[in-house]
């Protein structure tokens, strides 16, 4: 199982030798990991303003059209196995994608606790703020990005 070797996963798809045990693995970690990353269960008893809403439906559209540009590239290379390459090449993507973008988050959350400091430090919430949207955006982004670049590489009718 890969964790970070996204390039060997896509030449072991290539080669035919990804068991479906190793399947199973895949969408195991990744049903797992988008469950815990939901963002409603993140607001669970807490307030919800107008940017949670429109962080919510910013991920839906992003992944909605990300999901729809991978199979398109999918069906433009061999037409094979877009569910399982999605799901199994989706976690190793998602790994390097908060690997690089984690200095970002973290980044923007120190720059606005410092330039717009919430209205009483004892009160935290987790309601989203403008900045949020555009990191939790952009990286939604980003993961569906490089996801397709890795659909494209595996279907590519040049094996």
């Amino acid at each position: 199982m890969y964790l970070w070797k996204v390039d060997s996963l896509v030449e072991d798809f290539k080669s035919g030798s990804v068991t479906q045990k190793e399947e199973f693995k895949y969408m195991l970690l990744s049903t797992i990991i988008m469950a815990f990353l939901s963002d409603p269960a993140w607001y669970i008893g807490a307030p919800y303003n107008y940017y949670d809403t429109i962080t919510t439906i910013a991920m839906l559209c992003i992944s909605s059209f990300g999901i729809y540009y991978c199979f398109k590239i999918n069906s433009h290379g061999d037409n094979k196995d877009f569910i399982v390459r999605v799901i199994c090449i989706s976690f190793p993507v998602l790994i390097r994608v908060s690997a690089v973008i984690s200095p970002v988050v973290i980044v923007g959350i120190i720059l606005e606790d410092v330039f717009l400091p919430t209205e009483s430090p004892e009160k935290k919430t987790i309601e989203n703020t403008p900045t949020q949207v555009v990191i939790t955006s952009t990286f939604v982004a980003a993961y569906y990005w490089y996801l397709s670049t890795k659909i494209k590489a595996v279907s590519s009718k040049n094996n």
